[in-house]
C-alpha cells in the first residue's frame, strides 16, 4: 500500500486495500469470532449504507464503475442482436422459439465478446490468436450459463405466466447481466 491513497469509509479498511493496494497474491490468516462477551454490535443500518457507498466510491476509483457502464453500452447492442434475431428466426423463419432463442443468444454472445474486447477490456485484451481465442472460450463458457438463465426466463414467464415473449426474454437478460458482467471481470479479462 505504499504510495497508495487510502479513503475507507467505516470497518472496511481490508477492503480498500485489496481495491487500491498493489500486490501480486492475497492469502488469508483463518480467524475465528467467538461469542461477543461484552457491549454491542455496531452493525446497524448505518453502518450497512456506509458499506455500498464505500462500495460505489471503490467502483468509481478503481474504473469499475466506467467498465460496467461500458459492459452495459455493448450489452444493449446484444439485445439488439438478441431481439431482433429472435424475432426474425421466430417471426420469418418459423423456429420453435427455443431453437430460436439459443441461435439468437449464442449470435448475441459472439457480437459482445467482439465488442467487448475491443472497448470493455481494451487494457486487458490479447493480439495474438491462440490467447483470444481461449478468451472467447471462457467468455462463451460463462455466457452459457447466462443462456441458460435467460433461455429459463423467457420460457417459464412465457409458458407459464403468459408474458409476451419479447418482454420474457428482457427480463432474461438483465437477469443475466450481472453473472456475465461479474464472471468475465474475474476470469476472462481478469
Amino acid at each position: 500500500i505504499d504510495g497508495v491513497r487510502l479513503e475507507p469509509t467505516g470497518y472496511k479498511i481490508l477492503l480498500e486495500i485489496l481495491v487500491q493496494g498493489r500486490f501480486r497474491k492475497v492469502a488469508e490468516v483463518p480467524y475465528v469470532f467467538r461469542t461477543r462477551e461484552k457491549g454491542e454490535s455496531k452493525l446497524n443500518s448505518r453502518q450497512q449504507i456506509e458499506y455500498l457507498k464505500h462500495l460505489y466510491s471503490l467502483m468509481r476509483r478503481s474504473g469499475e464503475l466506467v467498465r460496467f457502464a461500458k459492459f452495459c453500452l455493448v450489452g444493449i447492442s446484444g439485445v439488439a442482436v438478441n431481439e431482433g434475431l429472435l424475432w426474425l428466426l421466430s417471426h420469418f423463419a418459423g423456429l420453435a422459439l427455443p431453437l430460436a432463442s439459443v441461435i439468437s443468444i449464442e449470435s448475441s454472445i459472439i457480437s459482445n465478446f467482439i465488442l467487448n474486447d475491443l472497448f470493455t477490456f481494451r487494457d486487458k485484451r490479447y493480439s495474438d490468436l491462440k490467447p483470444k481465442l481461449r478468451q472467447l472460450a471462457k467468455f462463451n463458457l460463462i455466457s452459457l450459463i447466462g443462456l441458460a438463465v435467460n433461455l429459463g426466463t423467457l420460457l417459464l414467464l412465457t409458458d407459464v405466466f403468459g408474458l409476451y415473449y419479447l418482454v420474457s426474454n428482457l427480463i432474461g437478460i438483465a437477469i443475466a447481466t450481472i453473472w456475465n458482467y461479474l464472471a468475465n471481470s474475474w476470469w476472462t479479462w481478469k
